[in-house]
């Protein structure tokens, strides 16, 4: 095995998460109550689906191609989400909220992903793969930063919602 080798199956493996995550996001989207919530779900998952053109160019410059696997973490994601639901019988506003913390943390575990992706691609002298990538990411990061920031308002207003219920 080489470096290249290396990155090209850790790309193999981010295009596999991406696809693997979709419906996951479809799921939750249909399930939002809150609209705000449902136009950052669509707006995730239009993304992921231009992610996943983005990581098959650059498999293409790299002369890889995409292998047909399941990802371990996108299932668990779809299992955590069914457990939560299934042991904690949520309301749909708190539904909302575990939507909104997991995308969180799935944008950043990404954005973690994609910095040792990139660190790859620039040491193996592949310019225009580490362009590539940095599109990838600067779009995961710009999603988690406007699910970050709708964050205080979701989760306030639920806050508020239940202390109105409680009185």
């Amino acid at each position: 095995m080489t470096t290249r080798d290396q990155l090209i199956y850790r790309l193999q493996d981010q295009y596999a998460f991406h696809r693997d995550m979709l419906p996951l996001l479809n799921l939750l989207r249909h399930e939002a109550g809150a609209s705000t919530l449902r136009t950052l779900l669509t707006r995730q998952h239009d993304e992921m689906r231009t992610d996943l053109e983005t990581l098959e160019r650059v498999l293409s410059l790299l002369g890889g191609r995409y292998k047909q696997e399941h990802h371990l973490l996108s299932a668990g994601f779809s299992e955590a989400t069914q457990r939560f639901k299934h042991q904690m019988n949520p309301s749909r506003e708190q539904l909302d909220i575990y939507a909104l913390l997991m995308l969180i943390d799935v944008g950043q575990m990404e954005h973690g992903a994609y910095q040792g992706d990139i660190d790859l691609a620039r040491a193996l002298g592949e310019q225009d793969v580490v362009k590539l990538l940095e599109e990838i990411d600067h779009r995961q990061t710009d999603t988690v930063n406007a699910l970050r920031q709708y964050a205080p308002t979701l989760i306030g207003g639920v806050s508020r919602g239940e202390a109105r219920q409680a009185a």
